[in-house]
């Protein structure tokens, strides 16, 4: 798995055990299209000015989904916010990333057959101690007294509004993870903070469109 890729875990995260995705590919291919943002602004390569989303530094990055985010901001000439930028680039994002996790060998996608007659796609780590590594990462950023590192903290942030908390195995109420989450996204610089906000905004209108 490509270390530092945001976009990576989530979507990791966004599949059970069976490799069954568990929230609805709307709703998780805002979060991808977030996450690739958050990279962008965790790695310097971004940074939101006045509401507009700006490129900082246009070198490739040989992630073929930044790449093509980057460029499409930087030939962007309007006030375009996160929100914006999110509902775009989620279009096809969930297929994309499958696409090419698949093609580098970090998941397995396969197809059964429910009752022997329904197709069910899935995505499987191909090492399950990828998936292992993260949940454990997670479970020490909501148990530790310290401040999260910036990345674990904006990836509190993107499992609380994609409601993606059960795939951290924790066992305390659903009410308390959240709101412990919560806690831990707030030490996002506020930038990222923007950009988890516009995913949350994208799904909620999804979901009352």
């Amino acid at each position: 798995m490509r270390v530092g890729s945001l976009r990576d875990d989530i979507f990791l995260l966004a599949h059970d055990d069976d490799g069954r995705l568990t929230v609805a590919e709307p709703v998780i291919s805002a979060g991808l299209a977030g996450a690739t943002l958050v990279d962008l602004l965790l790695s310097h390569r971004a940074a939101v000015v006045d509401g507009r989303l700006d490129v900082i530094d246009s070198a490739t990055t040989g992630d073929p989904e930044a790449d093509a985010a980057l460029e499409a901001i930087a030939a962007d000439a309007g006030p375009t916010g996160p929100r914006a930028w999110v509902s775009w680039l989620s279009a096809g994002a969930y297929e994309r990333t499958a696409a090419v996790l698949d093609a580098a060998g970090t998941v397995r996608r396969t197809t059964v057959r429910r009752l022997g007659l329904v197709p069910s796609p899935r995505c499987l780590p191909a090492d399950i101690a990828d998936l292992v590594r993260l949940r454990s990462r997670l479970r020490y950023g909501v148990h530790s007294a310290e401040p999260p590192d910036p990345p674990t903290a904006a990836l509190c942030g993107l499992v609380r509004v994609l409601r993606l908390e059960a795939s951290l195995l924790l066992s305390m109420p659903s009410g308390e993870l959240l709101d412990a989450l919560f806690v831990r996204a707030k030490s996002n610089d506020t930038t990222v903070r923007q950009v988890i906000a516009a995913v949350d905004a994208v799904i909620t209108a999804a979901t009352y469109r």
